[in-house]
């Protein structure tokens, strides 16, 4: 049997490639890690698995596994992307030009700039708008049972949050809602932004009542969470970054998701400290 194929839906399909994981490679340091977890979101999204190594001068894909000094098997089944030039410049204008699902990022030890990434994974952060899975030296992503998602009550930061829902339906994983309280910062003047209540006269109804609202309107009319995915919610009061990073050694995180906002607002102040602090793998996503 013969299946035939329109113009118009050829045009679709090549107009439409499916997203990819996209891994950026560097010989600095180990790249065990990135490599690792690119395979695991790519195989849990079924998308296709790239690595990009952007050299001084002029190389072909065969040389990739001499230069990162790997076993070229380390590398098997990932389409290996080459370029001359800024790794920056030239990664950030693959993810441009190529729909991406998911960037993975490998963080230099140490870094001078403010979250301490390192200078290309502070600039690839900085120019994708897809979303970035960050990994310290020598940390892995094997597994992803359990996300950890910092909430602050307001829409914008959940909206932007939807990715992460996606991937814990794709992964069997369940997400872990923290409303951070920060007592020492003003009230949100967003509107549809939610707060706990000050004052709790019963906190057998009233907690209970705000929690399941608070799921809903967040988890589920703003980021558009799939309704199967578990989902547990927490409140934290304190430093909004000390409560991050407590509930994630608490509850044993397997990926942090962080909204990155601008560095001078206290979206950017937060999401610094987290990642400059944590040693867990962080989902970088934009607003």
């Amino acid at each position: 049997m013969m299946t035939m194929t329109s113009p118009r839906t050829t045009e679709k399909t090549r107009a439409e490639p499916r997203p990819r994981v996209l891994v950026a490679l560097s010989a600095s340091g180990a790249p065990h890690g990135a490599v690792g977890a690119g395979r695991l979101v790519a195989r849990l999204l079924a998308a296709p698995l790239h690595g990009m190594l952007v050299w001084p001068t002029a190389i072909t894909p065969c040389e990739v596994p001499r230069l990162l000094r790997v076993d070229p098997q380390a590398l098997a089944g990932m389409v290996l992307d080459v370029d001359v030039g800024d790794p920056a410049e030239r990664v950030g204008a693959a993810a441009l030009a190529h729909p991406i699902a998911f960037l993975v990022v490998a963080a230099e030890e140490g870094g001078p700039d403010v979250c301490g990434v390192g200078d290309v994974a502070a600039r690839l952060l900085d120019a994708t708008h897809a979303g970035a899975i960050l990994l310290r030296p020598g940390a892995t992503l094997s597994r992803i049972q359990r996300i950890l998602v910092p909430l602050d009550g307001t829409p914008s930061t959940a909206a932007a949050l939807r990715p992460a829902g996606e991937l814990a339906d794709r992964a069997g994983a369940g997400l872990d809602l923290v409303l951070v309280e920060d007592v020492c910062a003003p009230p949100s003047r967003e509107h549809g932004a939610m707060a706990p209540p000050r004052y709790v006269d019963q906190p057998q109804h009233e907690w209970p009542a705000f929690s399941a609202e608070f799921v809903r309107r967040f988890a589920g009319a703003v980021a558009h969470c799939p309704e199967g995915v578990p989902t547990r919610f927490f409140l934290g009061t304190g430093h909004p970054a000390d409560e991050i990073l407590r509930f994630a050694e608490s509850l044993d995180t397997d990926l942090i998701a962080l909204v990155r906002g601008a560095c001078a607002c206290g979206h950017g102040a937060v999401f610094q400290d987290v990642v400059r602090r944590t040693r867990r793998p962080v989902l970088v996503l934009r607003r």
